[in-house]
């Protein structure tokens, strides 16, 4: 609880140190002086924005899978001629971590227009870490108990790692968790229209990632096999044989998409779809080491209810991948948005209050519903804040492969949240999620709606 009164006082002083500047700029909707009076003289528009600007932003926000994050974007624009839209080019810095040991540092570049062209190409240059990378098996064997990884008497373990008074049933604390460091993680994407509201979208991917399945005495590592070792002596896990504790993998791939984008507004829709069809494949010729190929169709849809202040919101979300995948990447989608490090079906981008990473597998569904009730709209310092009240359920499944014979249901949660946006477009999350079928809970604090 300490941690996320922390986030809030901090998150308070930010937006109240932040309001001046965000009211110097004024919205389409509130216009930045007062109209002016019949036959007095009308003030110029002012000049658009050219050349290179730079600004900076902290980043704070909380889960109950990985902390309490914290760190800083540093942002450069280049507005060009001022006739560029949203800008020419856009460069951006980012430190980030947690107090869970995650981290994420990406350099990211954006060109709207790329060369006087219709593309749009990206690239996000990373550095991702996660210390306690969280792993229950594969698909229906996924199972989870509590106790297998709790021990209230943690200063007990620091000589005997294995026993936990009062707790007969422990195997080690970081039984569910490995440490994955990918150094570099290197996306390129490029997308453009090609007929109304469609796009099409290419694109590349290169990861080198390091796997350490054991832990040190002085992170509390057990003796004795993690889940993530006795599945690997088991020959479940491709990259990761019994007894290999630590490994580098090399992987590389091509994609490629479509999409069709009917929304109102992008950050905060009312009514509108935005659906892709996205497919991936590596090979030694991409410069992977491993052969597969993924595919991912993502369906998102928003209708407003009796007014446009309430909106029912729902994404679809399946992924099939074959050959030999990685076990490391058997918990990640497809498509332009999905970042690396977002982990798979569990935590704050996919099962709110489902554990992070608690089921994956090579076939996935997921499924996301939302009631998105505006409940009251402000403008203070001539801004427009509106505040969003929330109802969702998220529900997601995960199978060995395309044979569809394991066991086990469907992981599942419910909830409530708040969004606070600025002008519709600036937006902060809340949400807290409880799931019956683990009996596990979880609150985030993160930006812009989940979809």
């Amino acid at each position: 609880m300490h941690s996320i009164r922390m986030t809030w006082a901090v998150w308070l002083l930010v937006l109240l140190g932040m309001a001046p500047a965000w009211a110097e700029q004024g919205t389409p909707d509130t216009p930045a002086s007062p109209a002016a009076a019949p036959g007095a003289e009308v003030p110029p528009e002012p000049a658009p924005r050219t050349g290179w600007r730079i600004t900076g932003l902290p980043l704070l926000n909380f889960n109950s899978d990985e902390g309490m994050g914290y760190g800083a974007r540093l942002l450069l624009v280049d507005e060009g001629d001022g006739g560029q839209r949203p800008y020419r080019y856009s460069v951006v810095a980012q430190f980030f971590q947690t107090t869970r040991g995650v981290g994420a540092h990406r350099i990211l570049t954006d060109a709207p227009g790329f060369l006087g062209s219709a593309w749009r190409v990206g690239l996000d240059l990373s550095l991702l870490n996660e210390r306690f990378t969280p792993y229950y098996g594969i698909a229906g064997a996924s199972d989870y108990e509590a106790d297998f990884s709790s021990c209230d008497d943690r200063d007990s373990l620091e000589t005997s790692p294995d026993v936990c008074p009062g707790n007969p049933a422990f195997r080690g604390l970081r039984y569910y968790s490995y440490e994955q460091r990918t150094f570099p993680s290197v996306v390129l994407n490029s997308r453009r229209p090609v007929k109304g509201p469609w796009q099409v979208a290419l694109g590349y991917r290169f990861r080198l990632t390091r796997v350490s399945a054991r832990y040190g005495t002085e992170d509390l590592g057990q003796s004795r096999d993690s889940r993530l070792e006795e599945d690997a002596r088991l020959g479940l896990l491709t990259g990761l044989g019994g007894g290999t504790r630590t490994a580098t993998f090399r992987t590389a791939e091509l994609t490629a998409g479509v999409l069709l984008d009917l929304r109102d507004n992008e950050p905060a829709p009312v009514r509108g779809m935005f659906h892709e069809l996205a497919a991936r494949g590596a090979m030694e010729a991409t410069g992977s080491a491993f052969r597969y190929w993924g595919t991912t169709l993502n369906l998102r849809f928003y209708h407003p209810l009796v007014s446009e202040r309430l909106v029912a919101a729902l994404r679809l979300m399946g992924d099939v991948m074959g050959g030999d995948v990685p076990f490391f990447l058997l918990n990640a989608f497809g498509g332009v948005e999905w970042r690396d490090g977002w982990g798979g079906i569990g935590g704050v981008f996919t099962g709110r209050g489902i554990l992070k990473n608690r089921v994956q597998g090579k076939v996935k569904a997921l499924a996301n519903g939302e009631l998105r009730w505006l409940f009251l709209s402000t403008s203070p310092f001539n801004q427009k804040v509106d505040f969003t009240a929330v109802a969702f359920l998220d529900a997601g499944q995960a199978w060995a492969d395309l044979d569809f014979r394991d066991d086990g249901l469907a992981r599942y949660a419910g909830g409530g949240g708040l969004r606070i946006s600025w002008d519709r477009n600036f937006i902060v999350r809340l949400d807290y999620g409880v799931s019956p079928s683990d009996g596990t809970s979880g609150f985030y604090l993160d930006f812009n709606h989940l979809f």
